[in-house]
């Protein structure tokens, strides 16, 4: 390793399994001091425990790197912030965020206004709340690097639409910040995983229902089945957007998956109708659209 991150300070959520432990890993070992967060939940967001988080954070500190543990929940305000008040105690002010930490949650239609509040919480308002605790101190220092874990859900490919809710949702609030921050040193960026974790192999089940149901694809469920791949490919991107050399790489959202780096395009407008100045013209009539929609619009 090369100490690319040397001197930076680090706080990555979720960080106990799977991606994000595997990330705080990867940023220990290029120098970054690391506070390992996960409340130790069970897939299913049950429990608590403070096993995953300690693990991580020996890990790191065995190999010779920093390292402190949180066990906050960072599906509340409070819990972000007692996370970010650990980082600088222990080691100065945030310098990189990695948002990771997810849970599987009831996510569809029949789900109860505590559940969707709970999904929304966890997998998109806690990247609000790292943003809002961490950026602004970025761009005060000049230099600053978040990404937010989003999901293939966001397409809606997979159904689940709080889930995919909650993800699009993700990718918009990433994109905002970076055009706030953008010539401020702070870059903010979406990662979109594909890895073999204990989450991604929980969900083949639910997976197997949804494509007997056809609401997904085969070609989505034959890929869930067979797993996206070791997790130790997820980090070397997330770590490189995290060094100068991505100093200028913001709003966008790459896809690591098996020994694939994709990046998705951004939202654009591809195709339009025009009727004329709208000052002079009238609104389109069903009729019109009735023929120019199918035809040209969408054609």
């Amino acid at each position: 390793m090369s100490d690319r991150l040397k001197g930076r300070v680090a706080l990555v959520t979720g960080a106990g399994n799977g991606v994000g432990k595997a990330c705080a890993l990867a940023l220990a070992a290029e120098g970054a001091s690391v506070v390992v967060n996960d409340l130790g939940t069970s897939e299913f967001a049950q429990g608590e425990s403070t096993s995953a988080a300690d693990a991580t954070a020996q890990e790191i500190r065995s190999a010779g790197g920093r390292a402190e543990p949180s066990y906050d929940s960072v599906a509340s305000s409070v819990g972000v912030a007692n996370a970010v008040s650990i980082a600088e105690q222990a080691f100065g002010p945030v310098d990189i965020v990695v948002g990771c930490a997810g849970a599987i949650l009831p996510g569809d239609l029949h789900a109860s206004d505590e559940s969707y509040h709970r999904f929304i919480d966890l997998f998109l308002s806690q990247k609000f709340w790292l943003a809002r605790a961490t950026v602004p101190g970025m761009a005060e220092r000049g230099w600053g690097r978040f990404i937010a874990a989003t999901s293939e859900g966001a397409r809606g490919t997979v159904g689940n639409p709080i889930f995919a809710a909650a993800m699009g949702g993700v990718v918009s609030l990433v994109k905002g910040i970076a055009n706030d921050y953008r010539g401020a040193g702070v870059t903010a960026n979406c990662l979109a995983p594909g890895a073999t974790t204990r989450l991604s192999q929980v969900i083949v089940p639910q997976l197997e229902q949804a494509h007997r149901e056809g609401k997904i694809s085969d070609e989505v469920f034959e890929g869930a089945k067979a797993g996206p791949g070791p997790v130790t490919h997820v980090p070397p991107i997330v770590t490189w957007l995290c060094t100068d050399a991505a100093a200028n790489v913001t709003g966008r959202v790459f896809n690591a998956r098996g020994g694939k780096i994709s990046v998705w395009s951004d939202y654009e407008e591809i195709r339009a109708i025009y009727r004329g100045d709208a000052r002079t013209s009238p609104p389109w009539s069903l009729e019109e659209l009735d023929q120019f929609v199918p035809g040209h619009l969408l054609g």
